[in-house]
């Protein structure tokens, strides 16, 4: 009876910390996007190119965003998070665009499912 215990104990230890730690993490939240233009550098100081991202500084803080992190937009594709936007906007993305018309075109896409790459 002994043994039979000690042996459930430790499979049970055994499935518990044996299991393989997943290799990606994901962390995600619903979002405002709208689209930007203008030329100039970025809050991270590189200059602005197509696959930029700008967010809101709760949705930095939430995802726990550092400069480079990818984000995927549900689609619209996947963003390098290079900018900050206005300390005022909570729950908005805001994606870089060349030409003041693609961003006026683009306008605003509720319930945008963001998901953070890790």
């Amino acid at each position: 009876m002994r043994k039979t215990v000690i042996f459930s104990l430790l499979t049970v230890f055994l499935l518990l910390f044996a299991i393989p730690q997943p290799t990606i993490s994901l962390t995600s939240a619903v979002v405002k996007v709208t689209a930007y233009c203008h030329a100039g550098r970025t809050a991270s100081g590189i200059p602005v190119q197509d696959g930029i991202l700008a967010l809101s500084r709760d949705l930095e803080y939430q995802l726990g965003m550092r400069f480079g992190d990818l984000v995927k937009l549900e689609g619209l594709g996947t963003y390098a998070f290079e900018d900050r936007m206005a300390g005022y906007k909570r729950r908005q993305a805001d994606i870089w665009l060349p030409r003041y018309a693609e961003a006026m075109r683009f306008g605003v896409r509720y319930n945008v499912m963001l998901v953070k790459i890790i």
